[in-house]
């Protein structure tokens, strides 16, 4: 498996707060520049991609490759959500573990299949939640589910994870699809940075 430990100071834009992500996995977080001061300032630029990096509402997330590869889609968290990624990569597991692999090495592999443009296999990794214009999505590993958008083709934004069995034991999709959606009209990407279409294709290039 290939580990990195990290530590990185975020900015948590909605909380006001900051939280350190212990990341023991080989993924990084690229820092963008300091936020604005209020939320107000953040939402009046937030059109494109790089404006929510700048603004702290999104953190990129980067997976070490193979020599010779390179990045072929592209994955952000909210702040969030790499809090969440911080402690189960510290070492959280849940009650009962479904997969032979570590839960870290179930992200680890799902997110490198993922970024390095590897084959994604419909339903078993990735999920759409409804069938709908700008629909929310589902990563999935044995252990984990990874809740969020495609904010474009080959471009995913992860903003809630948690474990397959509390979300399917507590039928938590409807929760997260509606959150997700909220948390879009606060930032205003509802139309402008969100893929419309909800097949594979619309989403994943193969």
């Amino acid at each position: 498996m290939r580990l990195v430990t990290e530590q990185k100071d975020l900015v948590n834009e909605h909380l006001g707060e900051r939280i350190d992500a212990i990341v023991d996995l080989n993924i990084n977080f690229v820092e963008a520049s300091s936020p604005p001061r209020s939320c107000s300032e953040a939402l009046i630029s937030m059109s494109t991609i790089q404006h929510l990096v700048d603004s702290g509402a999104l953190i990129r997330i980067e997976v070490d490759l193979a020599a010779g590869e390179q990045p072929a889609r592209l994955l952000y968290g909210t702040p969030g959500f790499i809090e969440w990624l911080g402690t189960l990569l510290a070492g959280a597991e849940p009650p009962q573990r479904l997969g032979d692999a570590t839960v870290a090495e179930q992200v680890d592999a799902l997110f490198y299949a993922f970024t390095a443009g590897k084959q994604m296999i419909y339903t078993r990794q990735f999920r759409v939640i409804r069938v709908e214009p700008n629909a929310v999505w589902e990563f999935k590993t044995p252990d984990v589910r990874i809740f969020g958008w495609f904010l474009q083709k080959d471009c995913f934004a992860a903003v809630f994870g948690d474990w397959t069995n509390r979300v399917k034991d507590h039928d938590l999709y409807r929760g997260y699809r509606i959150s997700i959606r909220r948390i879009r009209r606060e930032l205003g990407v509802e139309d402008n940075l969100c893929v419309k279409g909800s097949t594979p294709d619309d989403v994943v290039s193969f």
